[in-house]
């Protein structure tokens, strides 16, 4: 199932989207993430996005977080990290 959580940053008002990797196939993914990342296998065989920013390549694997900005920057966050920084908006 694909979940995307709209959160907000604990010291902050900007909203944000989430969007959490666990394997789904690229059709399932938000249209952000689609234009945003690749999926590659590691030397391992296990699955990764691969995010290209400027400052290198940021590799997001399974169950970790893609979070979009207001300006359409995109970070990535393990599970404990997000939830340590953002709380879900309700």
């Amino acid at each position: 199932m694909t979940k995307t959580l709209r959160l907000e940053p604990l010291s902050d008002n900007a909203a944000l989207v989430a969007w959490q990797f666990l394997g789904q196939p690229l059709q399932d993914w938000p249209s952000w993430v689609q234009s945003n990342c690749s999926l590659q296998k590691d030397a391992d065989g296990k699955f990764e996005l691969r995010h290209e920013r400027r400052s290198g390549t940021q590799i997001v694997y399974l169950g970790e977080w893609l979070v979009r900005d207001l300006d359409g920057g995109v970070d990535f966050y393990t599970d404990a990290e997000i939830w340590s920084r953002f709380a879900a908006k309700r």
